[in-house]
Order: structure tokens, then sequence, then C-alpha cells
């Protein structure tokens, strides 16, 4: 199979474990701003061909910013997180910045000399920007993952809105979308309740996915239904046998009663929750 070039942007912690599969196949080119993040992750041994990047992209080259470190380092962002809103939530707290490194921006398109299959952008609210700086590498490209916002959660940051006009624009169907919620800060008595804020969202080049390689990366994101449509059930995993048995017992049920019971497992005291994956 075909080599699939990966870009992430804002990789700490490492690739997404979806690329499990493909790590013989894999070439990752990874940016990462968190400099202590980025040295830690270059003295691990990784099954895949990687090579992590200590800078940080944006829409211009040489562009001066600051990187916001916040309490929980992965809401770290180049932008100020918007404390008005946060403070009325539990999760608020760890947007608290607590320092500033200076960096220097570069776009994509000039640091990444080799053109991407697919590129999964996370860095807190300054996704379009990035967009923006990988200009024609976009064109080819297969697929985009990046984490949106849906309300401000940092100052003068581009919307799901935004972003969803301007992958339009470039000729990306949006796939798949992965909510996010925060509870407002009070006192929790019930699983249900809470904000949409952000959220990971899949972008496909429809003309583009019926490949081999193109297949295979429908095939990390699980993106069976297409892999079937398109013949290659044999990148679709068998279901284990306790899945495929209470497949069965709960075959009576609908798909919204059985959302509908999980729902009600989720702790009444949590401050937030997320959607497992794409679908």
């Amino acid at each position: 199979m075909e080599t699939i070039r990966l870009v992430d942007v804002g990789a700490r912690g490492g690739i997404d474990a979806r690329w499990t599969p493909f790590h013989s196949i894999l070439e990752v080119i990874a940016f990462e701003p968190d400099t202590d993040e980025c040295s830690r992750l270059n003295t691990l041994t990784w099954p895949y061909a990687v090579k992590w990047i200590p800078a940080a992209l944006g829409a211009t080259d040489g562009e001066s910013a600051t990187l916001h470190i916040c309490r929980q380092p992965g809401c770290s962002s180049l932008l100020v997180p918007n404390g008005s809103l946060c403070r009325d939530f539990a999760y608020g707290p760890n947007m608290e910045v607590v320092r500033t490194v200076p960096i220097l921006l570069s776009r994509m398109d000039s640091v990444v000399s080799v053109q991407p299959d697919v590129i999964k952008v996370d860095t807190q609210g300054t996704e379009m920007d990035i967009l923006k700086g990988a200009g024609a590498l976009l064109d080819k490209t297969i697929a985009v993952e990046l984490e949106v916002e849906f309300i401000p959660q940092y100052q003068q940051q581009a919307l799901f809105s935004d972003i969803d006009l301007f992958m339009r624009a470039h000729d990306f169907l949006l796939r798949g979308l992965r909510r996010s919620y925060w509870r407002n800060d009070a006192r929790f008595t019930h699983p249900f309740g809470g904000q949409l804020i952000h959220g990971d969202v899949l972008y496909m080049r429809p003309e583009m996915v019926d490949s081999p390689k193109g297949h295979a990366i429908l095939a990390a994101y699980r993106q069976y239904d297409l892999l079937a449509k398109f013949g290659a059930q044999a990148l679709i995993p068998r279901e284990s046998t306790l899945i495929r048995i209470l497949s069965r017992m709960l075959s009576g049920y609908s798909n919204r009663e059985l959302r509908r019971f999980v729902d009600h497992l989720r702790p009444a005291n949590a401050s937030d929750w997320h959607d497992p994956d794409f679908f």
C-alpha cells in the first residue's frame, strides 16, 4: 500500500490511536509549539516514521505571536482565553494562563515540502490561520481533521461557521462531527445538560476517497459504510464476539433509545463530556 503522509499540527501527546493499523505505511510531520512537550516527544520511540518540530504555524511567515500556556496544557493557545465565558463553566479554571512564551510563526506551505494526504489541526482557535497558511497543499489533501469552536472559547477566534465556509469554498465536504460539551458551574444533580463549546470536524474530498490510499484513510476514521460502498470490506474489522452478542441482545431497541440509555450513564458531577468519534 502507498505511504500515507499525515501533517499533525498541535501534536501534544502523539498522534491518535486510530492510525495504529497503518503505522507501517505512515509518515508523520508533527508540529508542537510547546518546546518542553516537543522535546519529550523526541525522546520517545515511535512505531511510525515521524519528525517532531517545535514550531507554531500561522497564515504569515515570520509573524510574531505569544503562546499562552494554560493550567491544562492542552488548552494552550496563541489566542487569549475568553475568561468572561470560561468562568461560567466548571472546566473554566483549566483555561487560566500560567505563563507566556514569545514565538515566530511559519506558513505550512513554507515548512512542509511534501504533499499531505491528511492534515490534522488542533491549535485551540487558530485553525483558520493555519488552513490559510497551507495554501496549495490543501488542493490535493484527501482529508482534514480540525478542532473547531461553536462559541468564542478564545478571544478573536474564527468559529465553526467561518471554518465551514472556508472548507466548502475549497471543495471539501463535511463528513463527521465529534462534539464536546461543558457543564455550567453549579452543583450538578443530573447527567443531562451542557453547553456545546467545541468539537472536532472531519472534511473529505469526495472525488479522492475511492482509491487505495483513500480507503486506508476511511478505515482509520472508521467510515465503514463508504468502504462497503467501494467494495473495500477487507479493511473493515470484524466485531468481537462480545459486541456481536450484545448487539443481538439489544436489537429490539432503536438507535435513539440506545443513545438515551448511554446518556443516562454519564456521571452527574462530570464537568465535560465528548462524543467518541465522527459518527
